[in-house]
Order: C-alpha cells, then structure tokens, then sequence
C-alpha cells in the first residue's frame, strides 16, 4: 500500500504535463488571420459607417461590440455590408 501511495502523485503528476503540453499542439493547417477594419452601420443600408474595431474574415463567431454586429468594407471602400468574423 505504501508503494501505491508514492506512484498515484507521480502519475498525477505526469497526466498533467501530457495534458498542458498536448494544448500548446499548433495546427498547420491553420491560415493567417487578417485585421481588417471593422464598421457599425448607422443606417440600414451602410451606406453611412463609423470606425469601430478590428475584425477578420475568418471564423465562426460574428464579429461584434456588446449587441452590436461589425461590418466591413468590400475591398475597403464603399458600403459597409460585408459581415465580419472574430479574429480571436
């Protein structure tokens, strides 16, 4: 029994640092994410936009302040009507 005492904390030990570094695993498949300007539409058209954060075209979640959704530029100019994604 007193051996068993002595390897439960080594292996407890030792399942934690498998554990902290399989999560620092990079996968490299993964693409760069872009900054890319980030708009809040003032009117329903977006035709009128002001400056907000910096988001990305890439993602799953919607890019937004508090309720409010983020929107982008088509190739940085004209409407803000492009939907933005989180970059992180």
């Amino acid at each position: 029994m007193k051996r068993l005492s002595k390897f439960i904390p080594m292996a407890a030990l030792a399942l934690g640092l498998v554990g902290a570094l399989s999560s620092f695993t990079v996968n490299k498949d993964s693409k760069l994410t872009t900054n890319i300007q980030g708009y809040v539409k003032l009117n329903p058209m977006g035709t009128q936009c002001e400056s907000s954060i910096l988001c990305s075209d890439d993602g799953i979640q919607l890019c937004t302040v508090g309720t409010t959704q983020i929107w982008g530029k088509v190739n940085g100019t004209g409407p803000c009507t492009f939907e933005l994604k989180r970059n992180h």
